[in-house]
């Protein structure tokens, strides 16, 4: 039965906690489950690469974690809802490359990963790869560039999806490459990986190439590093193979909104580099091609805002235009 002094209690008790100082509350963190929005289809390289780092970040926080995809908008639903969400540490966003353009694309967007929320750490980082599917009949760049070039536009390219990092990087290749290609939007690369080995469309830059690639079920034809990657040392960087200023990293990492305290980031991080440090998380980030990445904000803050200079200029020299 609700009676009037069990209210008063309770408005006491809620009165106390909020009157904690910050370090207290930060103290106390975490008190109940963190959740985890992944803003992409399940399986995909931001949702794998948040599971590997689970466990980890369980054991350090003392606390279970929640995961859940709300896929949509090249990662923008997602991102929304947990904009809109409590900055308190308890629900964080599993951001990734394609977010970087959401400002790039549409400068009055609802969600900006610089003004709207604070870096805690990458989870993983790898290249995007150019990928072809065995029915294309590209066994290298150069026979993918002279294939598109005898059939302008008959080429298909995937993406996850309009505006997203993937979009805009095809976008540098028809520029840099001097074709015509016709572009898919998906709304991940789980769901396109499947039309991509069938053939149903023929290329897609991939962040998850490795697999694929491995088993023979895609051809890869280069990739966006600065340098050899040693997850797929056969391939060449682009830019050794002709395309000039073709340096495009791939990453995803954790985010937690604007306003959430500095000592809870900290603890977060904290526990998130941790998980990323054991020989069972590398292993497993390697096998997707990918490499840990630091857990620590300061190299995310930085990639998000060199992916944003990078996707702006793509957009202004291709003159791409997109609903608002």
């Amino acid at each position: 039965m609700i009676t009037r002094r069990s209210v008063l209690t309770h408005s006491a008790a809620l009165l106390a906690a909020l009157s904690l100082p910050r370090g207290a509350f930060a103290q106390a963190f975490p008190a109940k489950p963190v959740h985890i929005i992944v803003p992409f289809p399940p399986g995909g390289p931001a949702d794998t690469a948040v599971r590997i780092a689970q466990g980890g970040m369980e054991k350090a926080l003392g606390q279970s974690i929640i995961i859940e995809n709300v896929a949509g908008a090249a990662g923008g639903l997602g991102a929304q809802r947990v904009k809109q969400s409590e900055p308190d540490g308890y629900t964080l966003l599993q951001a990734a490359s394609p977010h970087t353009t959401n400002t790039a694309v549409k400068p009055q967007a609802n969600v900006d990963l610089i003004r709207d929320f604070v870096a805690i750490g990458q989870t993983g980082n790898s290249v995007y790869t150019l990928c072809a599917s065995k029915e294309s009949g590209a066994t290298d760049l150069v026979e993918m560039i002279k294939l598109a070039k005898a059939k302008p536009g008959e080429m298909k390219i995937g993406s996850v999806g309009i505006g997203s990092a993937h979009h805009l990087i095809a976008e540098m290749l028809k520029s840099a490459a001097g074709i015509e290609l016709t572009h898919v939007p998906y709304r991940g690369e789980a769901p396109a990986i499947p039309d991509l080995v069938a053939g149903r469309i023929d290329l897609m830059f991939l962040t998850t190439a490795k697999p694929l690639i491995d088993d023979g079920r895609v051809i890869g034809l280069g990739h966006t590093g600065d340098g050899a990657w040693f997850q797929l040392p056969q391939l060449k960087p682009l830019t050794e193979l002709g395309l000039k200023d073709f340096v495009v990293p791939g990453w995803n990492g954790l985010m937690a909104p604007k306003g959430t305290p500095p000592a809870v980031v900290a603890k977060l991080s904290a526990a998130l580099a941790s998980a990323l440090q054991t020989d069972a998380s590398v292993k497993a980030f390697n096998a997707m091609g990918f490499i840990p990445g630091a857990g620590t904000p300061g190299p995310m803050t930085k990639q998000i805002e060199e992916d944003m200079r990078l996707f702006t200029a793509v957009i202004r020299e291709r003159n791409l235009k997109f609903d608002t």
